[in-house]
């Protein structure tokens, strides 16, 4: 090949691969991936999906007495009996510290009104808890490790962001 188009070549590489560097997506953040987490573990349970609402949990996951499978005992029961029809999270504070992360998740679990606003669901349509998470950075991504939980009144899972205390370290 002449030289002259060999150098063509070249900076023609040289241009798409800056152009690839300037134009690709910022890898989501610690925080972006584990809002994800909470957000696709409310829709798997709000879905009836017993496996995938607890595939965010560490196979060393402990919380409330349960062990990993125990949670998704529990998630499947509750469940089958149709003790919801709606999970939403209504606020989550997210605290990331190198391989180790808080969260503090608070959702509402509706029996009824499907399709309504969060703030329009009435206290006999609606239940809150406040969700105290340890997360890890494990192989496959962020894991919750450990979880306490709470029931909470429903205007203060509405007023969001996790009611406002910092998460739990």
């Amino acid at each position: 090949m002449p030289r002259r188009l060999l150098l063509v070549l070249a900076v023609l590489l040289a241009a798409l691969a800056g152009l690839w560097v300037v134009t690709r997506p910022e890898p989501p953040s610690d925080e972006a991936l584990i809002r994800a987490l909470v957000a696709d573990a409310a829709a798997a349970a709000e879905a009836g999906q017993a496996s995938a609402a607890v595939a965010g949990l560490s196979e060393r996951f402990q919380g409330g007495g349960l062990d990993r499978s125990g949670a998704k005992r529990l998630v499947a029961g509750l469940v089958l009996r149709r003790q919801w029809v709606a999970v939403k999270v209504a606020g989550a504070r997210v605290a990331v510290e190198g391989d180790a992360a808080t969260a503090q998740v608070d959702a509402v679990l509706a029996s009824g009104g499907a399709g309504k606003a969060l703030a329009d669901l009435l206290p006999a349509e609606a239940t809150a808890h406040r969700f105290d998470c340890r997360l890890a950075r494990e192989a496959e991504g962020w894991r919750i490790v450990t979880a306490e939980w709470r029931p909470i009144p429903l205007g203060e899972a509405l007023a969001g962001e996790g009611g406002g205390a910092p998460p739990p370290r």
